[in-house]
């Protein structure tokens, strides 16, 4: 196949940031079969990375994001309520897919942004959102970490669902990457087609790091998100001092990118490091002896417990970070409602090295045979072809869209 791919982020790896991380590596393993075309939405500092894309892409085409004056991101944001088309980059996306995508068999496109600034086109398209971010909105706003925060995303609640019922209908599927979002966004826009293909773990990357175990508990992540923001502050103050009242040497370190001022006042305690924006953070997360994952906020999958259990770390968590991951507790993973029992679970690992041994490696047996990448690659592929074959039998749409057969325009049959 000849597959289109336009992106919100550019994707490369190794990365952070789910649309740069799922994308790469759906470009890595579609590659190695099918023809892949990039476009990519770029920013500032990403050009060091196209020669990642290159390596596997047929061509590589980008789209700088350039800042808006405050009328002009006003009027995008406008438009994209009114119409669910953002008026920035629309003319230049329009553009590239005239000139370039004359003989793509299927687009994928990664993000919900550039979903709508696409022209209509008569080929099938895949919009692949990985969470419901209507849902994500609310979830969002119960997290926030400041009034800016606040007034934000109570915006985005009011602006996010009708995008999603203006945006999602013209595409044949609607991708993301746990049963909980797909849920949500069949609630917010009953007449989209939501598949759920869930997020993979590069394994042979994310691999146990031999190094001393100079730290007791561990979390990493983006340290500026909110929902990390509140796990962190939360177990520090209702967590940690449980787990030290019986270990009073114990040690909670923090790892990740652009802390929270909340994270650094964290970091100057006693007992509590924190390694912000390594160039690579294996080593950090493997030296601690129990991964913690007290989230409470949140949708779609979250990649760092999968990552914890690829780098064969004995983990405790919060339900709400095993959402749409089927793992079993007490089998992979344990699993903590309240802050006392995640101290007890936390206090009987590091008191039975071998149960701990056991879980971890129980955890990355798993997740290497559950949650390869190329099983997504292939949910992927038969997805296209699901699409190609539907779009071949029925010359099936996005309702009521104008049809822009490159260059051609006509109006969709509707069946």
């Amino acid at each position: 196949m000849n597959i289109g791919m336009v992106t919100e982020e550019l994707p490369y790896l190794p990365s952070a940031g789910g649309f740069r991380l799922y994308g790469a590596n759906l470009i890595r393993g579609l590659s190695r079969r099918h023809r892949v075309d990039l476009i990519s939405l770029v920013r500032d500092g990403d050009e060091r990375h196209l020669d990642w894309a290159r390596t596997y892409c047929a061509s590589v085409r980008v789209i700088p994001v350039k800042t808006l004056g405050r009328w002009s991101a006003a009027a995008s944001l406008l438009s994209a309520h009114l119409w669910g088309k953002p008026l920035r980059q629309r003319a230049e996306m329009a553009h590239m897919l005239k000139t370039y995508a004359d003989d793509w068999d299927v687009m994928h496109v990664e993000g919900e942004y550039v979903g709508g600034l696409l022209p209509p086109l008569a080929f099938p398209k895949i919009l692949s959102v990985h969470d419901s971010w209507t849902l994500k909105c609310e979830e969002m706003l119960k997290c926030s970490q400041s009034l800016k925060e606040t007034l934000y995303y109570r915006m985005m609640c009011w602006h996010e669902p009708r995008y999603e019922r203006l945006v999602y209908p013209r595409f044949q599927r609607v991708v993301v990457v746990a049963e909980r979002d797909q849920e949500a966004v069949r609630k917010t826009v009953p007449n989209s087609r939501v598949t759920v293909i869930g997020n993979g773990t590069d394994t042979h990357y994310f691999h146990p790091v031999p190094v001393e175990k100079d730290s007791t508990m561990v979390f990493h992540g983006h340290l500026g998100y909110a929902p990390n923001v509140q796990a962190a502050c939360e177990f520090v103050e209702e967590v940690l001092p449980l787990v030290r009242r019986e270990v009073p040497d114990a040690t909670f370190h923090l790892v990740g990118a652009s802390p929270h001022p909340k994270i650094e006042a964290l970091a100057r305690r006693p007992g509590i490091r924190l390694s912000a924006n390594l160039p690579d953070l294996r080593a950090a997360v493997c030296s601690a002896r129990v991964y913690v994952s007290p989230i409470r906020h949140g949708t779609g999958v979250k990649n760092k417990i999968l990552e914890a259990m690829a780098m064969r770390l004995p983990i405790v968590c919060s339900p709400d970070s095993i959402d749409g991951i089927r793992c079993v507790p007490g089998t992979h993973l344990m699993v903590a409602r309240t802050p006392a029992e995640c101290a007890s679970h936390i206090l009987g690992l590091l008191s039975r090295p071998h149960e701990a041994d056991r879980l971890a490696a129980s955890a990355r047996t798993w997740v290497e045979q559950e949650y390869s990448w190329e099983s997504r690659i292939h949910a992927y592929e038969a997805l296209y072809e699901q699409a190609i074959n539907e779009r071949t039998s029925t010359g099936d749409f996005a309702r009521g869209e104008a049809v822009l057969d490159l260059g051609r325009t006509q109006r969709e049959s509707q069946s």
